[in-house]
């Protein structure tokens, strides 16, 4: 019964890991898209000193 639950629960935390290393690259890939869009956005006015 013991031995039951301990598989049981290693399952739910390699699902728990899974999920959790999913959720931080696309959290990465989307923050990296920003700061590229942000960057091409302001590109034009590094030359005149506003930004």
């Amino acid at each position: 019964m013991l031995e039951e639950k301990r598989k049981s629960l290693r399952g739910v935390w390699i699902v728990a890991s899974v999920i959790a290393v999913c959720v931080a690259a696309v959290v990465y890939l989307v923050s990296l898209h920003r700061r590229h869009v942000s960057r091409e956005k302001w590109k034009d006015y590094d030359e005149c000193g506003l930004v």
